[in-house]
């Protein structure tokens, strides 16, 4: 039995290292597809030193995507490839067609029969991601194959596996040129494939965001037609002295003009109605007790508030049981337009806003829902089957996706997987509109992009290797007759018949010079050429270290002092050019000193790395800056920020201190408490750190002096 070679052992090890540190930054591709390269190290180490030790490079490497994916079967998939290319390597074949080979006997079948049977993934998703595996496979071998070619011998591994038959220039020459047009063209299809991906992505973002917006404002224009004939209607019964039966009548007259109310009514101070269109509701009611609308919203603020009011969607009672949507006024006498005397009232029908679902052209691709500023259901598209008065419940879903496009689940709110892409337009009055397109289409319609960029690829790929292996015949031919001849060099004459006018110069030229070498010369610039990547690579080191060191705190890794105040002006100016609000907060641990002297200062140092941790989850908007000012005091700059939810969004954070219990050593936690003060400004600026800081500071002091634990926050005025 062959013992394990430790120095094997160990090259496995390293690249399987590396392997799985690249694997935990896949490339993102369209949707949650990924492009994985730290598997070309599992191809070297199969090249390099067979089946057993590649194995183990390739269980590192699918451990890397196992905490990315959280999925098994790359402990299935590529531990299986490792094994393939390693016993091809074994038989001496080429490690690109061998692979070639594994994906279309086995990987690809494999992988479709594991998505299928027990991965949760849509079927519209698997023959994309199928695909994709296998092209993703010959990626990174025909990248780990052009390494290993172009890694010098002096740096291969000691002891790797030999070949027993020595493969001829014309093979190797066409495998080399194979791997690099292999490379080129995967590449170059998967750029293009990602550029017009993303373009048609941002075509339908543009295109729901512009229907959104059209029927938003269609939505508006049909609200505001019937919010003016309601007050229209009000000012004009307010100026004309009140008759039953003349009132009656102009209702009725009114009603026919606007179809769409499914019923109006006119109720007079006390809130009971004393007029109705249709007639028949009245006439209908005339055994009842008097039909009162006192409790209503839509009476109560037309009345009282003596507003022109529309109202949530909500459910009808006394003229029909609909859901339905109150557009209200008041009305007045002619000798007192101050004290309203009843209003008037419009019920809209619900489903004439069907009406907005009728301008999109193609509805079998958009569905639309309109809600109020209760997330109650006014209309939705009927495919969606969502009915009036309803909530509309969605999750939001895609978070893992390379799109530009929001995405929601209505059905399978739990799903990874989105269902729609949508757009959202908020009308004036508080409602909201949704535009939804089905996100299947779109996978559908990258399937057959990809399917056919490759088949051009796979047509091309099969032209160009027949050329290639044209030319590496005319090429290899002369140079395998000059070795003829050399091999035979003391029974022959010098001979130039072995060449033609069609053989190139080089191998002419290099007829003549065989037995010059420059390979010293060629070493020499080799080694120099490392030297000098070398010293780049440790000098770009030595300026990202110095640069970290200027701007960073040591201990908690924010941003520090000197940085807060060179950048402080910038975020000053920014906020004042475009009018926004900025906060300026100061941040102490209560009773820090306790700590250092309780359990001394490597607990202090942890609870203040913990506390910065917490502030970068809770503060990470691009435009914050959270940095370690001294001590145990931080701050805390919020530009572009919404004055009247500063107050709160610290508040949570100081309670979540409060409540997070704060490991400081082995098995002890301890529960700390800050203090916090804060000023902002969405009027006055100050180009002073120093005046930001001294007001900040004395809120800061206020918060200490009222029994710390608290924030105190108000706003920066210029004479404060």
């Amino acid at each position: 039995m062959q013992l394990i070679n430790k120095r094997h052992l160990t090259f496995a090890f390293v690249l399987g290292f590396m392997g799985l540190l690249l694997n935990l930054m896949p490339i993102p591709l369209f949707g949650n597809q990924q492009l994985i390269i730290g598997n070309l190290f599992f191809v070297i180490v199969a090249v390099f030193l067979g089946p057993w030790y590649a194995l183990l490079t390739a269980l590192m490497c699918a451990s890397g995507l196992y905490i990315v994916w959280d999925s098994w079967h790359p402990f299935i998939l590529f531990p299986l490839e490792a094994l393939w290319l390693g016993y091809a390597r074994r038989k001496e074949y080429y490690s690109l067609y061998a692979d070639i080979g594994y994906w279309v006997i086995v990987g690809m079948p494999l992988f479709y029969i594991l998505v299928r049977f027990v991965l949760e993934m849509p079927d519209s998703y698997m023959f994309f991601t199928t695909l994709k595996q296998g092209i993703n496979g010959i990626l990174y071998t025909s990248l780990g194959a052009i390494i290993i070619t172009m890694l010098p011998q002096r740096l291969h591994i000691a002891a790797k596996l030999k070949n027993q038959h020595r493969k001829s220039f014309n093979h190797q020459l066409s495998y080399t040129f194979t791997q690099l047009l292999t490379l080129v063209l995967l590449v170059s299809a998967l750029i293009f494939s990602n550029l017009s991906i993303n373009h048609q992505q941002l075509d339908v973002k543009r295109h729901l965001e512009d229907t959104a917006l059209h029927l938003g404002k269609a939505t508006e224009t049909y609200l505001d037609n019937h919010i003016s004939a309601i007050d229209t209607a009000a000012r004009w019964l307010s100026f004309s002295a009140y008759d039953s039966e003349q009132w009656q009548s102009l209702l009725s007259k009114l009603h026919k003009n606007y179809p769409d109310f499914i019923s109006m009514l006119i109720a007079n101070e006390q809130g009971i109605v004393t007029l109705s269109s249709p007639v028949t509701n009245m006439q209908q009611s005339q055994d009842t007790p008097a039909f009162s609308i006192i409790d209503r919203h839509y009476f109560q603020q037309a009345f009282f508030n003596q507003i022109t009011y529309i109202s949530p969607v909500f459910l009808g009672r006394g003229f029909g049981n609909d859901p339905i949507v109150a557009i209200s006024a008041a009305l007045y006498l002619p000798q007192s337009p101050i004290a309203p005397i009843g209003i008037i009232e419009g019920s809209l029908n619900l489903a004439e806003f069907s009406q907005i679902y009728q301008r999109i052209p193609d509805k079998t691709q958009h569905d639309i829902v309109l809600v109020d500023e209760n997330n109650l259901v006014i209309y939705a598209s009927p495919a969606l089957n969502k009915s009036p008065l309803s909530e509309f419940v969605f999750s939001s879903s895609g978070f893992n996706y390379k799109t530009s496009l929001a995405m929601l689940n209505i059905k399978q709110l739990k799903h990874k997987s989105p269902e729609f892409a949508y757009a959202k337009h908020i009308i004036k009055n508080g409602w909201t509109l949704y535009v939804l397109t089905p996100f299947y289409p779109l996978v559908t319609q990258v399937e057959r992009q990809y399917f056919t960029t490759f088949s051009i690829l796979l047509l091309s790929f099969l032209v160009t290797f027949a050329l290639i292996k044209v030319v590496s015949l005319r090429l290899t031919k002369p140079l395998e007759a000059i070795a003829k001849k050399f091999h035979n060099w003391h029974q022959l004459e010098q001979d130039d018949t072995i060449f033609n006018d069609s053989t190139p110069q080089e191998i002419f030229t290099l007829s003549r010079s065989i037995l010059k070498s420059k390979q010293e010369l060629i070493s020499y610039q080799l080694e120099l050429e490392e030297k000098v990547a070398h010293r780049t690579i440790e000098l770009q080191a030595a300026n990202t270290k110095l640069r970290l060191l200027a701007e960073k705190d040591e201990l908690t890794q924010l941003y520090n002092r000197r940085y807060t105040e060179t950048h402080f002006p910038r975020l000053n100016d920014m906020c004042q050019r475009s009018c926004a609000a900025m906060a300026f907060c100061i941040l102490d641990i209560d009773h820090f000193k306790s700590i250092n002297d309780t359990h001394g200062h490597q607990a202090g140092d942890n609870a203040l790395i913990f506390i910065a941790d917490m502030m970068r989850l809770f503060f990470k908007r691009d435009s914050d800056v959270i940095s370690r000012y001294g001590g145990e005091e931080f701050l805390i700059i919020l530009p572009l920020c919404n004055p009247i939810e500063v107050k709160p969004h610290l508040d949570k954070f100081r309670q979540s201190v409060s409540d997070t219990p704060i490991p400081i050593g082995q098995n002890v936690n301890i529960h700390l408490t800050i203090s916090i003060g804060a000023v902002y400004s969405d009027n006055h600026y100050h180009s002073d750190i120093d005046y930001w800081f001294k007001q900040a500071d004395i809120n800061l002091y206020q918060a200490k002096t009222d029994g710390r634990d608290r924030v105190i926050c108000d706003q920066l005025t210029s004479n404060k």
